[in-house]
C-alpha cells in the first residue's frame, strides 16, 4: 500500500470517528416533553426532599434524569416539583409489578435516551459505549504508523554502514596518520 492510500485511509478513520461521535448527539436531540427551566416556572421550585424509601428506587431515580431544566440532575437528587411528580409516577409503576429496565425503557420512549443517566448497553446505546474504544484503537494504530514510519525515515538518514578499507593497506596508512598525528602533539607540547 502506498503512502497515499495510507493517509487516505488514516483520514477516512478519523472522519469516520467523528461522525460515529457525533451521531448520538444528533439521535438524543430533545423530545417535546424535555423543557426547559424557564418554560417551566413553577416546577421548578426547590421544596422538600427527595424521600427514597427502598434500594430499588434509590437505583431507578439514580438512573433517571429530571427532565425539569435541571442541570443533568437525576431524579434520586433533583428536589424540584417536577421531580417530585416524575418520581410518584415512577412508584406507581414500581407497584404495578414493573421492573428497572422496563421503566427505564418506558421513560427512555417518553423523555428520549437524555432522560438515562446512563445510556443502555443495547441498541444505539452500544455505540455511545463503542466510540471511545474504537477511537483509542484508531488513534494507537496511527502512533504505530507514525512511530513505523519516522522509524523507517530515520534508518533511510543513517545510511549504509561504512565499509571495513578496502584499499590495500588500509590499517599500515591509519598506523602511519596516527603516528603522525602524534609526533605533531608532541612537538606543540613542547
Amino acid at each position: 500500500m502506498n503512502r497515499r492510500s495510507r493517509l487516505f485511509l488514516v483520514r477516512a478513520a478519523l472522519l469516520g470517528g467523528v461522525v460515529i461521535a457525533a451521531a448520538p448527539e444528533a439521535l438524543l436531540l430533545q423530545e417535546p416533553e424535555f423543557v426547559s427551566a424557564q418554560q417551566l416556572g413553577e416546577g421548578m421550585l426547590r421544596s422538600g426532599s427527595v424521600g427514597i424509601t427502598n434500594d430499588t428506587e434509590k437505583r431507578l431515580f439514580n438512573s433517571l434524569i429530571c427532565t425539569c431544566g435541571c442541570p443533568r440532575e437525576t431524579l434520586g437528587t433533583c428536589t424540584c416539583g417536577t421531580a417530585h411528580a416524575r418520581r410518584d409516577e415512577l412508584r406507581t409503576l414500581l407497584d404495578s409489578g414493573k421492573g428497572i429496565e422496563e421503566i427505564q425503557d418506558l421513560y427512555a420512549k417518553r423523555y428520549g435516551m437524555q432522560g438515562l443517566a446512563v445510556p443502555p448497553n443495547k441498541g444505539i446505546g452500544r455505540a455511545v459505549w463503542a466510540v471511545p474504544v474504537v477511537a483509542m484503537a484508531i488513534g494507537a494504530g496511527a502512533v504505530l504508523l507514525a512511530l513505523r514510519k519516522w522509524k523507517a525515515r530515520g534508518d533511510d538518514d543513517k545510511g549504509p554502514p561504512p565499509p571495513d578499507d578496502p584499499t590495500p593497506g588500509g590499517d599500515a596508512r591509519r598506523e602511519a596518520l596516527d603516528d603522525r598525528i602524534d609526533r605533531e602533539l608532541e612537538e606543540l607540547g613542547r
